[in-house]
């Protein structure tokens, strides 16, 4: 008995002890979600002042509010490729009412696993000169379309492999964040094919991005991986798709990793940019060691629909992958 007397005595004294943290906690989360949001004062029923589920991986926990803000990496997890390349698309995606808005994209753990640097760019603007490409270093703003959508290209060199937290923050009232794991694994031989990406239900497809002097006009960002046989390693891979070109009227361009290959737009020593079905080299790149190779397409102004994309291997057996990409027009995603 004075055993049990003892045991309830303990237990109300841990309760007692643990009421005043819990309200400290709940006091902090109210400081915190005041200081994040102090334009919403005088405007608390305005859709960008209900700032629920913009804060966790997912953008919102089971059984809770609709997310406000997520961010996606696409391949993921994806394989490096070459001498441990990284290339991925990275898609934004908000709610409506934040069109114009700013968000910043960032990982400062990628930045540290990658020696050679990691770059993110985009198209917004309606660019067609290299000079006008908005490319920075670690970090880089984008504007949010009429939809709410932003998209952009991320490459980085000599990446050990491992996670990295990528970021997205609206850069005005509510101030939302977005949070999401970017796995890379080591180089390695990987099933055969040709596979693109961003993908939705598992299609290779997009969203294109991009509907005001800002934002982009209709813009289409999309990775492509050739995984073959190791023995065509050191060969030469390459990749078209007269319909992808032919839907882009305003411009389009291939750029290939593994960082020995050639980026036609369409042809090296011609314009960056081409204009209609290519009829020049076509890309081309090096397989690595584990037969994999990598290229990323620009594409402005894209009509929606599919488009058949080609790989060939100039070796051995003449290897051929195809695949469907297909782009979907501006719409808002959540």
């Amino acid at each position: 008995m004075n055993i049990g007397r003892g045991f309830v005595r303990i237990t109300a004294l841990t309760v007692v002890l643990a009421m005043p943290l819990l309200g400290m906690s709940g006091i902090a989360s109210a400081k915190g979600t005041k200081a994040a949001a102090p334009k919403c004062v005088k405007h608390p029923k305005s859709a960008k002042c209900q700032n629920s589920g913009g804060g966790s991986p997912s953008g919102g926990g089971t059984g809770g509010p609709p997310a406000q803000i997520t961010v996606k990496v696409s391949p993921n997890p994806l394989v490096e490729t070459g001498q441990s390349e990284i290339h991925a698309v990275i898609e934004v995606e908000t709610l409506p009412s934040f069109a114009g808005d700013t968000v910043l994209i960032d990982s400062s753990q990628l930045i540290a696993s990658c020696n050679g640097g990691v770059t993110f760019e985009n198209m917004q603007g309606g660019v067609t000169t290299p000079g006008q490409f908005h490319i920075v270093n670690n970090r880089i703003e984008a504007v949010l379309d009429n939809d709410g959508n932003a998209t952009v290209v991320v490459d980085a060199l000599d990446c050990a492999p491992g996670t990295s937290v990528v970021e997205a923050d609206l850069e005005v009232a509510p101030f939302l964040t977005a949070l999401t794991t970017l796995v890379a694994l080591p180089p390695s031989v990987t099933p055969e094919g040709l596979t693109g990406y961003p993908q939705r239900a598992g299609v290779a497809q997009e969203v294109e991005t991009g509907d005001t002097s800002t934002s982009g006009d209709s813009n289409v960002y999309a990775v492509f991986y050739v995984e073959t046989n190791p023995v065509y390693a050191e060969q030469t891979v390459e990749i078209d798709s007269s319909q992808l070109d032919g839907r882009c009227i305003r411009g389009w361009r291939w750029e290939p990793g593994n960082r020995n290959g050639i980026g036609v737009g369409p042809g090296v020593h011609g314009p960056i940019w081409g204009i209609g079905p290519n009829t020049q080299q076509k890309a081309s790149t090096v397989l690595d060691d584990d037969g994999n190779a990598v290229f990323v397409f620009k594409g402005i102004s894209c009509a929606a629909g599919p488009s058949q994309v080609i790989a060939d291997v100039l070796a051995g057996t003449h290897q051929t992958y195809v695949t469907t990409f297909t782009v979907n027009p501006p719409v808002p995603t959540i």
